[in-house]
This record gives C-alpha cells, structure tokens and sequence, in this order.
C-alpha cells in the first residue's frame, strides 16, 4: 500500500479523532496530503474534502456527547454547575458573533477543537448553530493546512514526510502568535473596561 492509499483510508477517522485527543497528528496528516498532491500523488480537493468529513464528524460527536450526556452528570454537583455557570457567562459575553468566531479560530490552535467542543456543549449551543459553523470552520481549516503542506513541498523540494512536518509546524508557530496577540488585546480591553467601571463607581 502506498502512502496515498494509506492517507485516503486514513485520514478521516486520524481527523475525527483530533476532536477527542490533541495529540494525535491530524495537522501532520492533512498536511502530508497536500505534500503528495504537490508531488502529483494525490488530489488536492479530495484531502480537503476527506479532512473536512472528519473534523466535522469528531467535532459533532464530542460536542452532542458533552452535550446531552456529561453535561448533565456534571450539573449533579456543585463545582459543575459553577463551572458551567461561569462558561456560559464568557460565552454570552462574546456573543452571537463571537461564538461563531470560536468554533470557526479555535481548531487552529493546539488543543482549540477539544476546547471548543467542550465549551460549546456545556453551554448547549443551539445544535444546528454548532454544526453550520463547525461544517466551515472545518473547511477552512482542512484547506489551510492541506494547502500550507502542499506550498512548503513545493518550496523547500524536501521527502513529502518532511515538507508535511514543517507546514504543519509553522501552522502551529503563526497559530500561537495570532493567538497571544488576540488574547493580550482581550486582557487589556478588559482591564480597561475594568478601570472605566471603577471610576464610574468612584464618581457616583
């Protein structure tokens, strides 16, 4: 079997199980994809496709999972209930929009689809919501790291294995830089909504 073949029976059920376990490889996956499609070994839309099918598919399990199972065994307890109190505030903050942002960015960071998964059935967001915005989340995911795979094969030249590890690592490297500079702007938009709420208290 060659490493096409093994990758086109692969590929969905290493994606779905992302979802469940950050560590398996699926970035690495998708990307070796995009390096055998650059070699000519493979299609391009067919790894998107096939990527996308198993994000979606792991995603929609753990979310309905937490959803309408752990949820509600957690709610049975104190700490449950606060903890879901407390993440469906931060949710409800961010708003229609921001929900749909999370579930869209979160998959390109470490961890982000387990995270967002999580978030999201705890706070039970409506289901179909979810599952249209986790349908493009995947897509445009699939298609980043399928095609980041596919440019540095094509760029560097290297074994398809090697250009795969590379574009899967400066996804991850351009992921956290996106990511801290979001999450300090965010720390400081709070502290300065913080300041503004306390000198509105001082001058009453």
């Amino acid at each position: 079997m060659d490493a096409w073949t093994a990758l086109l029976f692969g590929l969905v059920p290493i994606v779905a199980a992302d979802s469940f376990f950050p560590s398996v490889p699926a970035e690495v996956a998708v990307a070796t994809g995009g390096s055998l499609a650059s070699e000519g070994r493979g299609n391009l839309a067919l790894v998107i496709l096939l990527s996308a099918v198993g994000s979606w598919l792991g995603d929609a399990a753990l979310y309905l999972l937490v959803k309408h199972s752990l949820s509600p065994l957690v709610d049975r307890w104190r700490w449950g209930r606060r903890l879901h109190s407390m993440t469906r505030e931060g949710l409800e903050e961010l708003g229609r929009s921001g929900a749909f942002i999370m579930v869209l960015g979160a998959r390109f960071l470490p961890g982000g689809r387990l995270a967002s998964c999580v978030t999201a059935g705890i706070t039970r967001m409506p289901t179909r919501a979810y599952l249209a915005s986790d349908a493009i989340g995947g897509v445009l995911w699939s298609a980043w790291m399928a095609g980041i795979g596919f440019v540095a094969h094509t760029a560097t030249d290297l074994p398809f294995w090697e250009s795969a590890f590379i574009g899967a690592g400066i996804s991850t490297a351009l992921a956290l830089a996106v990511g801290g500079v979001l999450s300090r702007r965010a720390r400081r938009r709070r502290a300065a909504l913080h300041a503004e709420s306390t000198t509105s208290a001082d001058g009453r």
